[in-house]
């Protein structure tokens, strides 16, 4: 169909009114019931940690971290479903003959799960997880211990990428940030490889992966170095700057690009079903 050749705006626009109009009620109670959860999980786990936050409160860092693992856990959960037409035969056919391009339905889903969604969702978590630390109330421990939660810092996202006092390299918060964002759009690139259960595998294939890896350096290690224990794992490493070495700036490389091919596979993916 000669539709599906090129990229049409208001017919993109149109696609786009349609998913949120036909989906509006999930999308609304899917960032409604996260925000929630985030709230109830963030209050139980500041609420269990008074004594150790009465001891060291700078420790508070770590639990935030904690929290915000947990939570987006739960957005790669959201962003792993994404083309939830593409689950059902049906649904599929029906999904694929709709009259927009590939590219039109692929960027849809990209700015619903991952554009628009992601900022939205830490939104979100900065506004629950501050509510949580606002809720905690004065407590006696015991009789020598007060809890004070006016002691407890709120929650700012700088707190995840500072060590101390001392904020991270600027190679270490590039990691970590496009670390966070290849791996939603592998989960992304994943529902269009798979009908059903796309999250669950996508998640098991990666672990698979990770786990392969690690027992792949482990014998190189033992062949090539010798080493005390199989489990050790060296790496011939030399430094590229001051503060970053030839295995940091792979791993540094390796999360600044990979999201890029994750999205081709996903738009040629989808591409493919529709030929």
């Amino acid at each position: 169909m000669s539709f599906n050749n090129h990229f049409n705006f208001n017919r993109f626009v149109r696609l786009f009114q349609q998913d949120l109009l036909i989906n509006r009620t999930k999308y609304l109670l899917g960032v409604l019931g996260l925000g929630l959860i985030t709230y109830l999980l963030s209050y139980w786990f500041l609420s269990s940690t008074k004594y150790n936050l009465i001891r060291n409160v700078e420790i508070i860092n770590g639990y935030y971290i904690v929290c915000f693992v947990f939570f987006m856990m739960g957005v790669g959960v959201i962003v792993g479903t994404a083309f939830s037409d593409l689950t059902d035969k049906i649904k599929t056919a029906n999904y694929l003959l709709s009259p927009a391009s590939t590219f039109e339905k692929f960027l849809t889903q990209f700015l619903l799960r991952i554009g628009f969604f992601i900022p939205i969702a830490l939104g979100i978590f900065w506004i629950a997880i501050r509510l949580a630390k606002a809720s905690l109330l004065p407590e006696s421990i015991n009789e020598i211990q007060f809890f004070d939660p006016s002691k407890v810092p709120y929650f700012e996202f700088r707190l995840l990428v500072t060590r101390g006092d001392k904020l991270w390299d600027i190679w270490q918060i590039l990691s970590m940030i496009f670390g966070f964002f290849s791996y939603g759009t592998y989960l992304f690139a994943g529902t269009t490889f798979f009908r059903r259960y796309a999250l669950v595998k996508s998640v098991v294939i990666s672990a698979i992966l990770f786990g392969s890896c690690i027992l792949f350096s482990m014998l190189l290690s033992n062949i090539f170095y010798p080493s005390p224990r199989f489990f050790d794992i060296q790496f011939y490493t030399f430094q590229i700057t001051e503060s970053l070495g030839s295995t940091e700036f792979s791993l540094l490389t390796l999360s600044l690009f990979s999201w890029i091919f994750f999205l081709g596979m996903a738009y040629f993916k989808l591409k493919e079903k529709e030929a």
